[in-house]
């Protein structure tokens, strides 16, 4: 330690010029560092960005197929032959939103978890109209009210989701600096009044 003050005692230009060099390389290295995570951040929003539109876009086609359904759904309670021939001669992955259903629980599960919650509600209900199509061709079909209860639970949960979806934009892209609390949907609006399902009945033609 003494020859080291010694040293420095002696050579004060080449302690500072030390000083110098490791301060130097401290910042480039801080540098370095910082810009690796902003473009690592960067690109890890884009990515995700992609997917959360993927995802929306998956909750529009359930809501189309939501509406689309509910018609044929409810004319077939009814006794419309035609919409309960066309129910029949659906693809059942298609009818019972099983294909889509699976692509959602992969974006949620593996890049979106937050939005777990509000989706089990949404799967839920779409597990309640499926039992309820698929009544339809039994001895026992649906009352007409039932199927504009549970699509109307569909449409309403679904509606839910994509709020909390665009609430939490940033959240869920990871596009923040300060923390920032995940703002769930609320208890008064999943109970809330539910309307019913988008969309006029369609009185479709007897076969």
């Amino acid at each position: 330690m003494t020859k080291i003050l010694d040293w420095i005692s002696r050579n004060p230009s080449a302690l500072a010029s030390l000083v110098s060099a490791i301060v130097a390389a401290s910042v480039a290295l801080l540098v370095f560092a910082v810009a690796q995570y902003l473009t690592h951040k960067r690109e890890r929003t884009q990515f995700l960005t992609t997917k959360l539109e993927e995802l929306y876009l998956l909750l529009n086609k359930v809501a189309e197929d939501n509406t689309r359904f509910f018609k044929l759904s409810y004319l077939s309670a009814e006794g419309n032959a035609h919409a309960r021939q066309e129910i029949g001669s659906t693809d059942e992955l298609d009818l019972y939103g099983h294909r889509i259903a699976k692509r959602i629980i992969m974006y949620i599960r593996l890049y979106f978890p937050r939005l777990s919650g509000i989706h089990q509600l949404l799967f839920a209900a779409q597990r309640d109209l499926n039992q309820l199509i698929f009544q339809i061709h039994s001895t026992t079909p649906p009352r007409p009210a039932d199927i504009v209860s549970a699509s109307g639970r569909v449409g309403h949960f679904l509606r839910l989701m994509e709020e909390e979806i665009i609430r939490n934009r940033d959240h869920l892209l990871g596009d923040r600096f300060l923390p920032k609390r995940y703002k769930k949907t609320m208890p008064d609006a999943i109970k809330g009044e539910i309307p019913p399902p988008n969309g006029p009945i369609i009185n479709l033609p007897d076969s």
